[in-house]
């Protein structure tokens, strides 16, 4: 890390990606910290366990699992729902927060996490009936500051001091900060959660403790990191400046690779030997040598694309901010738009079958065929 990150994180421009994350944000403070009325005890939403709510299918809801027995989805406050029949029903899980989920992710059948507003994270150990808090903001600068200050970076006094006062300056971590995307291993003990302004934290004990890990990414000037995937044998994160970072297996440091693009990747998806990256404007990219190279994948979508998934078939879908869907063939390489029986302001999209998925948006969920 060098002295000028400050500096050069500070001096760039505004873009439609940073926009709509910066609306992310100011939704981050008030969901923290909403309006208190006078006769009013206010309770933290952080500490105010979800309510309990009627017709949770229709509710809002922002991102999808699925965990191989059944699908999780995470919403607006605090609210999680599973469904056992591949959506045909939908059960309210117990959560002790009531904050807007970002997203969720499981390593297995039973083990999950969903991470969000107030920088909160949460994990199941049932699958999704039950979550328990493992991290919110209001420690989050309290860990970053010991982690650097305790020499537990490794690294010297005054390097450790310049990655500290950057990511205080910049990431300002505290219940108004968010994550974006959570990824944990197989085992359940190895994750990595991200979000705006370089934010990354990770934990090797299955989220019981969680470290900044700056230092093992190539992000200097602190771009907004929007998710993380495994796809295709490789570990990814997208972020702004059309920038994808991928996991080198040996040393486990993030290499950033370039799209060619130079606006915000929302997220990405993919089947073996394939990888797909998307983002604002309608832009879709495509790399089949691990993220090493990218290429533009031709589309119809006029607007950005904010989620995809994988099938058991091989394709894959994409879906966009204006309810297009489109599905790919097993390569990548084609998108074939898809009829939507109940359009929406899509967030979220899973495989469950060769030929059925499930969204989730404003509305909340819906399953839908992609023949």
């Amino acid at each position: 890390m060098r002295a000028k990150w400050k500096a050069t994180a500070r001096s760039r421009i505004s873009s439609p990606g940073r926009r709509l994350i910066s609306g992310l944000m100011l939704s981050a403070t008030l969901a923290v910290s909403g309006p208190v009325h006078a006769d009013e005890a206010f309770i933290d939403p952080l500490d105010l366990p979800a309510a309990t709510m009627t017709a949770v299918e229709t509710k809002p809801l922002r991102a999808i699992a699925n965990t191989g027995k059944q699908l999780v989805a995470v919403g607006e406050n605090g609210l999680i729902v599973t469904s056992s029949d591949q959506g045909a029903s939908w059960s309210q899980a117990s959560v002790p927060v009531s904050i807007d989920f970002n997203a969720v992710h499981f390593s297995n059948d039973q083990q999950g996490w969903a991470v969000g507003h107030g920088a909160s994270i949460v994990h199941t150990q049932d699958g999704g009936k039950t979550w328990t808090k493992q991290l919110d903001g209001r420690d989050l600068e309290k860990v970053i500051t010991d982690y650097y200050r305790s020499g537990a970076s490794g690294l010297a006094e005054d390097r450790a001091e310049v990655y500290l006062s950057a990511i205080l300056d910049m990431t300002r971590p505290g219940p108004g900060q968010f994550f974006m995307g959570v990824w944990f291993d197989r085992e359940g003990q190895t994750g990595y959660a991200v979000g705006p302004f370089g934010l990354f934290m990770g934990s090797q004990d299955g989220g019981r403790s969680w470290q900044p890990l700056n230092t093992q990414i190539a992000n200097d000037d602190l771009l907004h990191l929007t998710a993380i995937a495994e796809v295709s044998g490789q570990l990814v994160i997208t972020g702004e400046r059309g920038h994808v970072w991928i996991r080198d297996n040996s040393s486990k440091f993030f290499n950033a690779q370039q799209t060619g693009y130079n606006g915000t990747l929302f997220g990405v998806t993919g089947q073996a030997g394939v990888i797909l990256t998307y983002g604002l404007r309608g832009h879709v990219f495509r790399s089949t040598d691990a993220g090493l190279s990218w290429a533009s994948v031709k589309n119809h979508f006029n607007t950005g694309v904010v989620a995809g998934a994988a099938l058991p078939n091989g394709s894959m879908v994409l879906i966009s901010q204006s309810a297009q869907v489109a599905a790919t063939d097993a390569q990548g390489t084609q998108l074939t738009p898809l009829p939507i029986s109940k359009p929406s302001l899509f967030t979220g999209v899973v495989g469950i079958t060769d030929s059925q998925f499930a969204l989730v948006g404003l509305n909340g969920v819906t399953t839908q065929s992609s023949r």
